[in-house]
């Protein structure tokens, strides 16, 4: 079989650009890197092993543990960089420092919010892969060389928060570019929430407030049902990308005075942020 359009766009072409706390502040590039970026996970695998054991068995396996790092050279010798480098010493007044504190539990201050980095696509768009908690782990080397740059090694990992079971270790997903959006789209629908006496032959409406991803208009994440007993409601659903529109048209007509929920979720911007979901409780004339 030949390959599909969505294969070859997907196929990542180029080395994009790194960010330090993409989207929150003291968002920065880190540059000038040489020789790209290299993102590895790691999962322990431990089997259980049991009489009879015939090698690998499903269901008898166990991950311990999971982890995640983004390796890059830098060019880059400023004393912002070396902080980097070593998030163990003090960086005051342009002067780096090693004191006698920076032995002991490393302080949640020195872990970065998140390290970003973005690899282009041949369809023009973009991998962003997110590593939560970041921090270099690997030993500080710098060597002065004849007719050479100094090269700074960083190996950054992402580490688990003890203190949020819901929290990401890293993120991969699909931008269309590459921004400093971080704000899930809204949504205004018709009928609106709390809303009575609809027409029972009524489309209903969702109007986003940005450009959204069209493959997310989908009947997974626009889901109307009736509220008495969850029978979802059959319909077909369209977009129009110029007004930003969605409509969901159903197949028969609304029952008559008869509540109705419609849910909407999972819908992510151009950028890739996902919308909160929106819940409309509405009942028909």
């Amino acid at each position: 079989m030949p390959l599909t359009t969505t294969q070859i766009e997907s196929i990542q072409i180029d080395y994009g650009v790194i960010y330090l706390n993409f989207g929150v502040a003291g968002e920065t590039i880190l540059g000038p890197t040489r020789g790209g970026g290299t993102f590895d996970v790691t999962a322990n695998r431990r089997d259980i092993e049991y009489d009879g054991m015939k090698g690998k068995s499903k269901g008898m396996q166990v991950i311990d543990d999971i982890n995640a790092m983004l390796s890059v050279t830098i060019l880059d010798t400023s004393m912002d960089a070396l902080a980097l480098a070593m998030p163990f010493a003090t960086l005051a007044a342009g002067i780096l420092t090693c004191e006698i504190g920076a032995v002991g539990v490393i302080p949640d201050a020195d872990y970065l919010t998140n390290i970003t980095m973005f690899a282009k696509t041949i369809a023009g768009t973009y991998k962003k892969i997110t590593l939560y908690n970041a921090m270099n782990e690997k030993d500080f080397s710098l060597a002065a060389v004849p007719k050479g740059e100094g090269e700074i090694g960083l190996e950054i990992a992402a580490h688990w928060d003890p203190t949020d079971d819901t929290a990401d270790l890293y993120k991969i997903e699909d931008v269309a570019s590459i921004s400093g959006d971080t704000t899930g789209p809204t949504v205004v629908t018709v009928p609106i929430d709390t809303g009575t006496a609809i027409v029972v032959t009524s489309n209903l409406t969702a109007t986003f407030n940005e450009d959204v991803k069209a493959a997310d208009i989908n009947s997974d994440n626009f889901i109307l049902m009736k509220a008495a007993d969850g029978a979802v409601v059959a319909g077909a659903l369209s977009y129009v990308a110029a007004t930003k529109v969605a409509t969901f048209n159903p197949t028969d007509e609304l029952g008559a005075n008869t509540p109705y929920i419609w849910v909407i979720s999972n819908v992510r911007d151009t950028a890739g942020n996902k919308m909160t979901p929106v819940v409309v409780n509405f009942t028909t004339a």
